[in-house]
């Protein structure tokens, strides 16, 4: 059989890339498909669960959502369960069949009972939505620190929604490490995104005063009454980040099983076997 012509075919599948699909998928032993590869934050954090030393993080300290949905993303793969890993370009349901466009235009088809849906984004073929809860979103805004790189706080807590938090970084601007750039995380709803004051740009000057109210300065610029001067804060906007935390609700329809758990959630419910849990052991 020509490998264009196979048709997968699954009793359920698993629909997307962040960690929840990734757990749920390992822990019922389903495949999942999605277009793009979706991994956590970088300074996102939960607290130890006990299920977590089955990949190898002890109950001590915060964990990792990045580093657990990487772990998550290399058992699934050796597993078998990623069978198209990030070439999906498109997902596309008709009656009961995906129909998969892959990266270099090739089409794969497989034949489901059931998906199990964590992210719609890029799935075509729907139910009709029913309504949409909205939530404020998370955004991310990236800054290139110019003046102000060198300090020793990892982040700081700011007393709003915009602005919330603000985490520093080794730059991967330069080969010198003890230099930081800057990323700020706000709460911010669909109208206030288009209001001005909350923009990239007030965003910029906001963190430059957190920043000078942390204690973080420029670089020293001359001297007066032998005092050190230093000049003020200086960022740049590198980019914002949108990410959207309403959902939608759709009609009923019995080939689609729609999840909104949370990671913790998954993590209660959380057991590898077979060889996800081989895999798991070697972490």
């Amino acid at each position: 059989m020509k490998l264009q012509k196979h048709v997968y075919e699954w009793d359920r599948v698993v629909i997307g890339g962040d960690l929840r699909s990734l757990l749920f998928a390992a822990t019922h032993d389903y495949p999942v498909i999605f277009t793009s590869p979706n991994p956590p934050f970088r300074f996102n954090t939960i607290t130890p669960h006990p299920s977590l030393s089955n990949f190898g993080f002890t109950e001590k300290g915060l964990v990792s959502e990045l580093e657990l949905w990487e772990k998550m993303f290399f058992i699934l793969g050796l597993s078998g369960l990623c069978p198209l890993s990030s070439r999906a370009r498109s997902i596309r349901v008709k009656e009961n069949t995906l129909i998969i466009t892959t990266e270099n235009l090739r089409v794969v088809k497989a034949t489901f009972n059931k998906l199990i849906v964590f992210e719609d984004t890029h799935l075509q073929g729907l139910p009709e939505v029913v309504r949409e809860e909205h939530a404020n979103n998370v955004v991310f805004d990236w800054f290139d620190v110019r003046y102000g790189c060198r300090h020793k706080l990892n982040a700081i807590k700011g007393a709003d929604q915009f602005i919330s938090r603000i985490h520093f970084y080794p730059t991967g601007r330069s080969d010198n490490k003890s230099l930081k750039d800057a990323v700020s995380v706000s709460h911010l709803s669909n109208e206030q995104l288009k209001n001005l004051d909350f923009s990239e740009y007030m965003a910029r000057f906001k963190v430059e005063h957190i920043m000078k109210e942390a204690g973080i300065k420029g670089p020293i610029n001359g001297y007066r009454n032998k005092k050190p001067i230093f000049l003020n804060i200086k960022l740049e906007h590198a980019e914002r980040q949108v990410v959207p935390m309403g959902k939608r609700i759709y009609k009923r329809d019995r080939r689609y099983e729609f999840r909104y758990d949370t990671i913790e959630d998954l993590l209660h419910k959380i057991n590898l076997f077979g060889y996800a849990k081989k895999l798991a052991g070697f972490l």
